[in-house]
């Protein structure tokens, strides 16, 4: 007698990274498991339940299980009503189900360690009020921080719109506790949409990222967080682990014959992958705010053709802005101090940043070692190849062959 199909249905969003995590561990689950008939729909997290499975009553009868993964908890309670066997994917579950779920207490220490590693000896949190998850990471984030013996400011935002207030006075709560806060201080941003938002902050305020104040998020959805000024250090989650072992526990409650084979599956919780370093917290602590500017100021020119002259004229052109003291600093006191502050001079600096962006330039893209090394402040093509096999033990061509990562189906240009 062949087996029948067991229909699931995944009510999980498919607009974010973290819900398209999910499905592809699923995904990996039925490929496995071909028995699995999946129903599944383009969903947003604040979606609720599909009409399609509320207006039949029938619907318990035509599915044989559910995952579910929403913003609401009124609707995961709604879900756990229908009578469909489900596993909860929820950043908040009703009581005594089955859920999987990433480790928020893990993740804050991922994100300690990560910021106290650089040297940085004040630091912040900002939440968002109301929500457990972020709860249980501003808590282990601030006992991580102050069992180093340091202090951690904490600023919980809300995401329920105030009445009379434009959204920018969101952002001077925001703008005011940073300032408040002493530089340089590193920040562990409840997850990756806060992160940004306090990126643009810093933006709007002029405070250097990392140099001033380094930001780390949690979720690592790529595409967010390289489009963030600068690109974002984040805890990245082991979604597909979650929603393998989700659909994996689905698959038990789907077969389970009684209650006692339904209370003997246990919720599961799943440590985070580990921290995606990207510029954001790029850099250690530095006490010494003209050196703090000098860094800055290279990571973000490296690549326009400035050379140390042009470093010591933006250092003098701050001090006539008050940003930092009035001093001369004359160029063999900004190399000697920005060598004790970094263990390397203004010069190699400036040269690390250009190859870095050469290295990417030649992984992402087609363009030729002429437009390469224009676009990596090199005024010479010969003289940027010699200074990349310098750093890098080979040429710019066999780097290409070895890391790119544009297909060779990409149109190159004749």
């Amino acid at each position: 007698m062949a087996v029948a199909d067991r229909k699931v249905a995944l009510l999980v969003e498919t607009s974010k990274a973290f819900g398209r995590g999910l499905l592809a561990g699923v995904g990996r689950y039925a490929r496995l498991h071909p028995r699995w008939s999946i129903y599944v729909e383009e969903r947003g997290l604040d979606d609720p339940i599909p009409r399609w499975l509320l207006a039949d009553s029938s619907a318990a009868d035509r599915f044989d299980g559910m995952l579910i993964r929403s913003l609401r908890l009124e609707t995961m309670k709604q879900a756990s009503e229908l009578g469909i066997p489900a596993v909860y994917l929820g950043e908040e579950n009703p009581d005594d189900v089955i859920a999987v779920s990433s480790d928020d207490r893990a993740c804050a220490r991922l994100a300690a360690e990560h910021l106290l590693e650089r040297h940085f000896r004040s630091f912040g949190y900002v939440g968002l009020r109301g929500y457990g998850w972020s709860e249980s990471r501003r808590d282990c984030f601030a006992q991580c921080i102050e069992q180093s013996g340091f202090p951690c400011a904490i600023i919980e935002m809300s995401t329920e719109p105030r009445q009379h207030e434009a959204w920018y006075q969101h952002r001077n709560e925001l703008a005011n506790w940073i300032e408040s806060l002493p530089k340089p201080v590193a920040v562990m941003a409840c997850y990756d949409a806060t992160a940004r938002t306090l990126l643009d902050v810093c933006r709007q305020h002029h405070w250097l990222v990392p140099e001033q104040v380094a930001v780390v998020g949690v979720d690592n959805d790529q595409v967010l967080c390289e489009l963030s000024d600068p690109p974002l250090t984040s805890v990245a989650l082991d979604t597909e682990t979650i929603g393998y072992e989700a659909a994996r526990l689905l698959d038990q409650r789907m077969q389970a014959n009684s209650c006692a084979d339904v209370k003997s599956i246990k919720s599961i919780v799943v440590p985070p992958r580990g921290v995606q370093l990207r510029q954001s917290t790029q850099t250690d602590a530095i006490d010494d705010p003209e050196i703090a500017l000098a860094l800055g100021f290279i990571r973000r020119h490296a690549c326009d053709g400035i050379g140390v002259p042009d470093v010591l004229a933006h250092i003098a052109e701050s001090s006539n802005r008050n940003t930092v003291p009035k001093t001369a600093l004359s160029r063999r006191t900004l190399e000697r101090r920005f060598h004790a502050a970094t263990g390397h001079s203004p010069l190699d600096a400036i040269r690390e940043v250009r190859i870095q962006r050469v290295k990417s330039l030649l992984c992402e893209s087609t363009m030729k070692l002429e437009e390469v090394a224009s676009s990596s402040g090199f005024q010479y093509p010969a003289y940027m190849a010699s200074q990349f096999r310098a750093s890098e033990g080979m040429t710019p061509g066999e780097y290409r062959k070895l890391h790119s990562n544009v297909s060779d189906s990409v149109s190159r240009p004749r």
